[in-house]
């Protein structure tokens, strides 16, 4: 079947998967290293603990503290780049497979995402996605100035893709800093709100235009809808 003249392009953490179960499989990857490298238990747990908390960007210094241990700044690198480098244990969601089942050669596909690169093509592999989307942008490749909002990404899509903006739907979860860039380009886009998601809280700006759904199975009937498309 030819495809229509339709992008929809994806983010990736809590949009095809859960992200807490990247950063459960991260801490475990990090735990067992303690404790087969520096006879040190509970990293794991301490770790996932201060997260549930929502304790953010020093997770690994603060979890030897709470274990009593004298940490240093090799120790706590090493265990960043053992969490960033790991072969994460992940799994597209079920509403996922079936939304670029329906997409996939019918529409361009395509994968927008902020973070390390290493990581997320870690968690592209794990997901087996790599080779499923028409273009894969990681801004991260780029540098972290490129992160969304930043518009780079969606312009490099763009040009990748020679499409029409208007032809370009952006699926994501963070309204803080995902639909404010493809709003000014002129694309539409579709907020997932999925429930145990890390964004879940925020609602989405009313100066921003995009539906909202709690998973992707309606994603190719909203596309319909926008394009009068038949998916």
């Amino acid at each position: 079947m030819n495809k229509q003249n339709v992008c929809v392009v994806f983010d990736l953490d809590d949009t095809l998967y859960l992200e807490r179960d990247y950063v459960r499989s991260g801490f475990r990857a990090v735990g067992i290293w303690c404790a087969e490298r520096l006879g040190l238990e509970g990293v794991q747990e301490q770790a996932q603990a201060l997260f549930d908390q929502g304790r953010r960007g020093d997770i690994f210094d603060a979890a030897l503290d709470r274990l009593g241990v004298g940490r240093d700044a090799k120790t706590v690198s090493t265990m960043v780049q053992i969490y960033r480098h790991h072969a994460p244990h992940i799994n597209l969601l079920p509403d996922v497979v079936k939304c670029l089942a329906r997409l996939q050669d019918r529409a361009y596909l395509g994968l927008l995402t902020d973070g390390n690169a290493v990581s997320q093509w870690a968690k592209i592999d794990a997901l087996g996605l790599r080779g499923r989307f028409d273009t894969t942008v990681i801004t991260g490749e780029w540098g972290i100035e490129f992160f969304r909002p930043h518009v780079r990404g969606y312009r490099y899509l763009e040009s990748q893709l020679g499409m029409c903006r208007g032809r370009f739907v952006y699926v994501a979860d963070n309204p803080i800093k995902d639909f404010s860039a493809p709003y000014t380009l002129g694309w539409n886009a579709i907020r997932v709100r999925r429930p145990a998601s890390l964004h879940e809280h925020l609602k989405c700006s009313s100066g921003l235009a995009c539906s909202e759904v709690s998973d992707l199975e309606s994603v190719p009937d909203l596309v319909f809808e926008m394009y009068k498309t038949q998916f």
